[in-house]
């Protein structure tokens, strides 16, 4: 796979139940409602910050802890597409790192996303602490490529993982496939260089491929590249 190009047509689009999620930034204030300070017994009074988002009670993503400030941004935090349901609830939690136990900061349940967080692809919430918080939910980040692995086993080639979203599931490759043929050849007569020259090369017209299922069952197919929209549960931070 390879990075899409900046205003590159993707094909086919991204989906609708695909976005891609990350923690932009908050506005802690200096005082909480109750006119007490942030921050670590330990320290000079302003917060260690790191955000989780929670997704029917269950953690999505956790940004790294930025010390000493009201303003993080979380530069380094995981970031990346996820699957999300119409029924889903979220939560946003915002913490304070303590030297013993962490302290809450700021919590506001979202409930479901309506269309117009979903089109707006930025929430912009507020606590009930009065904590300001930016969760970018864009459409989902894509690359290009085919969007799947393969090793060789000896001799034969097979492949070993296949994105959902990708040019190869949409084929019904599936892992553990057997790949025979790439074009006229033998994949088993192939040497590695050949086989990764095979697939990297530009083919607008697609590579055919035969395959062999786990069953026995022999496929024929063309794979063209396309968009690629790898999950977080698949590769982790994607930006």
């Amino acid at each position: 796979m390879r990075d899409a190009r900046a205003g590159q047509v993707l094909d086919p689009a991204p989906p609708s139940d695909v976005r891609w999620i990350a923690f932009k930034k908050a506005t802690i204030p200096s005082l909480t409602r109750d006119g007490r300070r942030w921050g670590n017994e330990l320290s000079s009074g302003l917060p260690d910050p790191y955000a989780k988002l929670l997704v029917n009670k269950g953690p999505l993503l956790e940004t790294t802890v930025q010390r000493a400030t009201l303003q993080p941004t979380w530069p380094d935090a995981p970031a990346g597409n996820f699957r999300l349901r119409q029924e889903d609830r979220f939560r946003v939690e915002i913490w304070d790192a303590r030297v013993i136990n962490d302290h809450p900061i700021g919590i506001r349940d979202i409930g479901r996303l309506d269309s117009a967080d979903i089109s707006s692809g930025v929430l912009d919430l507020e606590t009930e602490s009065g904590v300001r918080v930016q969760v970018a939910i864009e459409p989902a980040h894509a690359r290009v490529g085919y969007g799947f692995f393969y090793e060789l086993r000896t001799y034969d080639v097979y492949v070993t993982r296949v994105f959902e979203e990708s040019p190869a599931s949409r084929a019904g490759i599936r892992p553990g496939d057997q790949i025979l043929f790439i074009g006229e050849k033998l994949a088993r007569d192939m040497t590695e260089g050949e086989i990764r020259t095979a697939f990297n090369a530009s083919r607008p017209e697609g590579v055919k491929l035969t395959i062999k299922r786990a069953n026995g069952a022999r496929v024929d197919l063309v794979l063209k590249e396309g968009a690629v929209y790898p999950l977080f549960r698949e590769i982790g931070t994607f930006r």
